[in-house]
C-alpha cells in the first residue's frame, strides 16, 4: 500500500522518498535518448524565448541543465539547493497527493524516462523533458517557488476518494497507451470509454477537495499563463513544442478559483488556458482555493 501523503511532514517525507524515488541510472540513457533531448531543447528554445514568465535561457541554465545532455540529478540538486529546493527521480506517474506532499516540502519529482522521438512535440505521460525542462526553469523565480510550495501544502491535506482514484488510474492508463507504439486501436478505444464512464460518474458527485486541488494544479502549475502578455509559466507548455507554438491562438480565460469546476483530460492538448494577472493575483486565488477545500 502506498504511504499516506497526509502524515505530518516530518514523519512522511522520508517514507515517501523511500517508496517513490528510484536511481536515475544515468547510463541507461542511450545516445538516441541524448539526441532526443538535444532536439527537444533546441525546438523548445525556438518557441519559448520571449514567451515565458522568466528569462528562459537564464532560468534553464540556472537550474542545472544544459541543452546538450540530459541533466543529472546531482547537477539539478546542486542548483536547487541554492534556493532551498531539491529533486528526486521517480519512475513515471506518482499519485497526485504524493506529488503534492513532496511539493509542500520543496521537493520536485523528476520522471526518469524520456519520450520517444516520435512524440517530441507532445506526450501525455510524465518524462524527463516535461519534469526537468518544464518544471525546473520556473523554480528560478522566487514568487513561483512560494506559490508552488503553498499549493503543495493545500493539496497534501486533501484525501483522494474512491471516485478520484479510479478516474486518475484510468486516465493514467489511457495516457500510457497513447505513449506506446503499436498499441491495438481497440485497446485505446476501450480505455477512452472507461475514462468517459468514470468522468460521467465523477460529474454526478460533488467535486471533492482533492479533485479541486488537482484541477487548480492542472490549470496553473501545468498550463498556466501570467501577466498582461500572457506569458507561460505552466510546465506542460514549457515542455511541449506543439502546444507552446500555438498557445496564443487558443482560448485564454482570466484565472479564478472557479477553474476548479473545469475538468481536464491528460491525453491531448488543452482547449483553454487560464491567465493570472500577476503573482499576487495567483496567490490570492491559491488562498481562495484553500478556503474552498476547507469548507
Amino acid at each position: 500500500m502506498a504511504a499516506s501523503a497526509n502524515l505530518a511532514p516530518t514523519e512522511q517525507i522520508d517514507e515517501l522518498i523511500d517508496e517513490f524515488s528510484v536511481d536515475q541510472d544515468y547510463g541507461h540513457y542511450s545516445e538516441e535518448d541524448q539526441g532526443t533531448w538535444r532536439i527537444a531543447m533546441s525546438e523548445l528554445k525556438s518557441v519559448l524565448v520571449s514567451n515565458t514568465a522568466v528569462d528562459y535561457v537564464h532560468a534553464f541554465h540556472a537550474t542545472g541543465m544544459s541543452p546538450d545532455r540530459i541533466p543529472t540529478l546531482a547537477c539539478v540538486n546542486n542548483a536547487l539547493n541554492e534556493v532551498g529546493w531539491s529533486a528526486i527521480v521517480v519512475d513515471g506517474f506518482i499519485p497526485p497527493d504524493v506529488f503534492m506532499a513532496l511539493q509542500a516540502n520543496s521537493i520536485l519529482p523528476i520522471s526518469r524516462p524520456i519520450r520517444a522521438r516520435s512524440q517530441l512535440g507532445y506526450t501525455p505521460i510524465p518524462d524527463i523533458i516535461h519534469e526537468a525542462a518544464g518544471h525546473l526553469p520556473m523554480l528560478s523565480c522566487p514568487a513561483y517557488r512560494v506559490f508552488l510550495q503553498r499549493l503543495g501544502e493545500i493539496g497534501a491535506n486533501t484525501h483522494l476518494n474512491d471516485t478520484d482514484m479510479n478516474l486518475y488510474n484510468l486516465q493514467k492508463h489511457l495516457a500510457e497507451l497513447h505513449a506506446e507504439d503499436g498499441v491495438d486501436p481497440q485497446e485505446i478505444l476501450d480505455a477512452e470509454r472507461a475514462v468517459a464512464k468514470a468522468a460521467d460518474a465523477a460529474r454526478d458527485e460533488d467535486v471533492s477537495p482533492a479533485r479541486r486541488v488537482a484541477r487548480f494544479h492542472w490549470w496553473t502549475v501545468e498550463y498556466g499563463l501570467i501577466g498582461p502578455n500572457h506569458d507561460i509559466y505552466g510546465a506542460g507548455l514549457l515542455s511541449s513544442v506543439a502546444e507552446a507554438r500555438d498557445f496564443r491562438s487558443a482560448n485564454h480565460v482570466r484565472l479564478t478559483v472557479d477553474c476548479c469546476n473545469q475538468p481536464f483530460e491528460i491525453d491531448h492538448v488543452q482547449p483553454r488556458y487560464y491567465v493570472a494577472d500577476s503573482w499576487a493575483h495567483l496567490m490570492d486565488e491559491v488562498e481562495a482555493l484553500a478556503v474552498s477545500v476547507a469548507n
